[in-house]
């Protein structure tokens, strides 16, 4: 992944931006179990110029808490949800290290991300963050509250009159596309956990 790092920190220059304020992300750790999984996220709140696999692998901290949890029902098959939740930390870590997670925004912003903006970004950096999804070559990309700017960057074909409805397939690779909550709105993860096996798994 250096190779990107390079073309985002010429693209920045490029732009008139300081390249130093780039967030990088991508595969945690270790990505070799199936289905290979990404989260999609905004951005990173008050982290400039740092490194979101660092901090991940370090440990699963606020979000990171909740990605392992969703990344552990994908991978066991959504077991009974009790046993997701009582996993222990050196378990969320584990799971957390074997998926990939980025975000649209590679700039720090706030506590409350402002829609319009985290767009804007997305489309003055689309080229790069394409060549980064399609190189991490998910099975399976979790939109966390991402839905909207994936239609455009990924040319979703979607149910216009409900687009947030059902998983779809991002045609050049067709792998799934699931549109589900930001990861830090979390607040009923039960119902969540519900939620995410039925798009993930449709009956």
């Amino acid at each position: 992944m250096d190779e990107i790092w390079r073309k985002w920190t010429e693209h920045y220059i490029s732009l008139g931006l300081d390249p130093k304020t780039l967030c990088k992300d991508g595969i945690i750790d270790s990505y070799t179990l199936k289905p290979k999984i990404l989260f999609i996220l905004k951005e990173v709140n008050q982290f400039p110029g740092g490194d979101l696999r660092a901090l991940f692998k370090e440990r699963p901290y606020g979000i990171g808490k909740t990605l392992a949890r969703w990344t552990a029902g994908i991978l066991k098959g959504f077991p009974v949800y009790s046993d997701i939740k009582n996993l222990d930390e050196n378990a969320l870590k584990d799971y957390l290290s074997k998926v990939a997670v980025i975000n649209l925004k590679k700039i720090s912003g706030r506590e409350q991300s402002d829609d319009s903006i985290i767009n804007a970004y997305a489309h003055q950096d689309r080229e790069l963050l394409l060549e980064q999804i399609d190189s991490i070559n998910a099975d399976i990309i979790v939109a966390c509250s991402t839905m909207n700017a994936l239609i455009w960057l990924l040319d979703l074909k979607v149910d216009s009159n409900n687009p947030f409805r059902k998983p779809v397939r991002y045609k050049s690779t067709g792998k799934l596309v699931i549109p589900f909550r930001h990861s830090s709105r979390d607040n009923n993860p039960q119902e969540s956990y519900k939620r995410l096996k039925e798009l993930v798994k449709p009956k």
